[in-house]
């Protein structure tokens, strides 16, 4: 794909010009997962209607439980709301792991570990193997004080998806004695989503949690809202640990968008269009990568990703690191608008000129 072909896809066929081209940034976002494509056309009126009733509480949040548990094919007690996925993430591993430790793969996502280990939660982290989760490893790390499984697929930052058929046989297998939770957040990015997700074995009595949120694909992350899908007592388990409401502008964003797939294909489209851009950089940069099902791009600098980090920044790009063994050359370049990686484009030289090679 050529970096200067690049067009916002679907903007005009989706029927709305409330997005434009952006103004050519000073400062690029990309140590964020976020989606600059923004919220659908439907989610847009709901949010500016919603106005009238900012006034009020959500009263009543059944309606939109009800419409996912429709989705999902689960009872509206299987189905919980969120602000975002995060509160619940956060909630959920810090009561649940209190019982014992919790096990999660590094790298990946872990700001809601750090908020659980901010309240004596202890997680035991098992490397990667080959860039991906390695299930056979962390079923062996269980013992007897391990109270909760923590995965996210694809997992953050490599993008590296799970098989579903590995996936499932593991859930299968562990949630029965140890309770799984299953991240989500790039759910809609997956190659035929509705036959990846793991929502199907909740409708079992497994203790599987799976966790989604309109914040990445439905590019809603301002609005914080998602939602939780589990057993019962897990459900009634969060909500005794939550003490806010849903946000008006989110919850009737939610209900207007949830299942748009025209919306869908065209930010999917638009997102995998800025994961093209990175790959191009990077190639035109002699730099590996990982191909991604996520909303970022884990690429090796061959440098100090710490000192990368630094320089990139100042030239006004921001980028993630993760702190893992084996991965200390590896950034994670979140997509963003294209204005925004033609910034990354220009400063990426500049910052590998500056740093000297690891060997």
């Amino acid at each position: 794909m050529q970096t200067a072909s690049f067009v916002l896809p679907a903007l005009a066929t989706i029927g709305t010009r409330e997005v434009a081209q952006a103004q050519v940034p000073t400062h690029a976002r990309l140590n964020v997962t976020e989606n600059p494509f923004g919220p659908s056309p439907a989610a847009r009126r709901a949010i500016a209607q919603s106005i009238s009733q900012a006034a009020y509480y959500v009263e009543d949040e059944h309606a939109l439980r009800d419409i996912i548990g429709k989705r999902e094919n689960l009872s509206r007690e299987k189905v919980a709301l969120s602000n975002g996925s995060l509160d619940a993430l956060s909630l959920l591993c810090t009561d649940i792991g209190l019982k014992g430790h919790i096990i999660a793969p590094q790298p990946g996502y872990s700001t809601h570990l750090s908020y659980a280990a901010r309240r004596g939660v202890k997680t035991r982290f098992i490397p990667l193997k080959n860039h991906q989760i390695d299930l056979e490893a962390i079923k062996k790390a269980i013992t007897s004080d391990t109270a909760l499984i923590y995965l996210c697929n694809p997992n953050n930052p490599t993008g590296q998806m799970v098989p579903h058929a590995q996936l499932s046989a593991f859930c299968q297998d562990i949630a029965s004695k140890v309770p799984v939770i299953i991240d989500e957040a790039y759910f809609e990015l997956l190659p035929s989503p509705r036959q990846q997700t793991m929502s199907s074995l909740v409708q079992s009595d497994l203790d599987i949690i799976v966790t989604r949120t309109f914040s990445k694909v439905y590019g809603m992350a301002g609005l914080r809202i998602g939602y939780v899908l589990a057993q019962p007592a897990r459900v009634r388990q969060l909500y005794g640990l939550t003490t806010t409401s849903r946000n008006q502008p989110g919850y009737a964003a939610a209900m207007a968008c949830l299942g748009d797939e025209q919306y869908l294909s065209g930010a999917v489209a638009y997102l995998k269009n800025c994961r093209s851009m990175i790959y191009e950089i990077c190639n035109e940069n002699k730099l590996a990568y990982l191909e991604s099902q996520g909303t970022f791009v884990y690429i090796d600098t061959q440098r100090s990703a710490l000192k990368m980090k630094e320089a990139l920044a100042q030239r006004s790009v921001d980028i993630r690191i993760f702190e893992a063994e084996g991965y200390e050359t590896w950034i994670r370049v979140g997509t963003a608008t294209p204005e925004e990686l033609r910034l990354f484009k220009k400063a990426l030289p500049e910052a590998l000129r500056l740093i000297p090679k690891k060997v």
